[in-house]
């Protein structure tokens, strides 16, 4: 009975340690997804200021830049 029991032990510290790595590995692409979360949405709230302070500038002047390079040459 003692053999049984021993034996039942040591299959159950490996299934703990199994369960354990899986859990680890789990653990750390979370942590990487949430890693990459955060960049997208970082990107995503750069994007979006960007586009809304354009359109502030746009509708405040209400006009164009004229002051932009051109290829044309102005003196010779």
């Amino acid at each position: 009975m003692q053999n049984i029991t021993e034996k039942q032990i040591l299959e159950w510290k490996e299934e703990l340690k199994t369960h354990k790595e899986r859990l680890d590995q789990a653990k750390a692409v979370v942590e990487q997804e949430i890693k990459f979360i955060s960049m997208i949405e970082g990107g995503i709230q750069f994007g979006e200021l960007v586009l809304s302070k354009n359109k502030e500038e746009s509708q405040k002047t209400g006009t164009i830049d004229l002051n932009q390079k051109t290829n044309s040459q102005s003196t010779k």
